[in-house]
């Protein structure tokens, strides 16, 4: 009953959320509390790994004679009361400052190689948690507020339209005479569906429709040139932000395209550069030869034409 009150009380807050200054103030908690889940999910990681570590240096039974037998406090039982009891609920509170007998089990053994490990892990820990963590949950919270509050009018809006559309489509009655009413509708549904899908027989449902009826005809006109403005507006928002991109995308590949003619001159500068050096070769080659045919020719006439000494 208790529960079910607050819950209650909980679920008052929707009637406040038409209200122009509460309103988006509310869809902000919502957001926040999105990125709670986050942030709780790093929290229990970081405490367990701690808990888990800490205990198991602190009251390891045979070393540290943390037994009932020995006289100690610590019951080294290995439920989940226990679980909870002495690694999370400590370490839970460790995020509000209360050390409870953490740091007197220590101080009590200051010479032991456990308790100096235990001290390190407690203040690497809390500067972990307490200061990078929190600071993050906060930055994390700001600017979730500052996008909520740029968007106040929009979200109070959106809110306002979904409340009135809620209680549109609402059974009629009250609980829990309500409930006769959604048995209905899921009836209905149950027997449209097997008609259109089994029997083949077209199903002409009526279909509430959620819209606001002015009285006079002039407004019903107005109405019409609004959604055509801000629609044609929509539209060419769209089509300016496609054009946009389509520039950019224009431009990075005429660059590409400029890269490669750039790539494809220095290919073709190499090549030239080299067919000209394999002509320069070919034509000291010739050269050579011809030089050598001369000399050739002058050792063969000496032969055919030997001289007397």
């Amino acid at each position: 009953m208790a529960i079910d009150l607050e819950i209650w009380w909980l679920r008052c807050l929707s009637f406040i959320i038409v209200i122009p200054f509460l309103g988006p103030h509310l869809v902000a908690i919502w957001k926040m509390l999105i990125d709670l889940l986050f942030f709780m999910v790093i929290i229990a990681i970081v405490m367990i790994g701690y808990g888990v570590a800490s205990r198991s240096m602190v009251y390891y039974p045979t070393v540290n004679n943390f037994t009932t037998e020995a006289g100690g406090s610590i019951d080294n039982s290995f439920d989940g009361r226990s679980v909870f009891r002495q690694i999370i609920y400590p370490v839970y509170y460790f995020l509000y400052g209360d050390f409870s007998d953490e740091l007197a089990n220590l101080d009590s053994n200051p010479d032991a190689g456990w308790s100096i490990a235990d001290h390190v892990l407690l203040a690497v820990h809390m500067l972990f948690v307490n200061i990078l963590l929190f600071n993050l949950l906060i930055a994390m919270f700001t600017k979730r507020y500052e996008k909520v509050h740029q968007e106040t009018r929009t979200i109070w809006h959106s809110q306002r339209y979904l409340f009135t559309r809620e209680y549109f489509t609402r059974s009629p009655f009250l609980p829990p005479i309500s409930l006769i009413y959604d048995i209905y509708c899921l009836i209905r549904m149950f027997v449209f569906f097997i008609r259109r899908n089994y029997f083949e027989t077209p199903v002409y449902q009526h279909t509430r429709v959620f819209k606001i009826i002015p009285k006079k005809r002039d407004t019903i006109k107005e109405w019409h040139n609004f959604e055509d403005a801000f629609t044609y507006e929509y539209a060419h928002d769209e089509v300016k932000a496609l054009k946009t991109a389509s520039m950019k995308s224009k431009s990075g590949s005429d660059s590409d395209n400029k890269d490669d003619t750039t790539t494809d001159d220095n290919d073709l500068n190499n090549t030239t550069n080299g067919l000209k050096q394999v002509q320069r070769s070919l034509t000291r080659l010739e050269r050579i030869v011809e030089e050598l045919n001369v000399q050739l020719e002058g050792a063969i006439e000496k032969k055919q034409n030997p001289t007397t000494p």
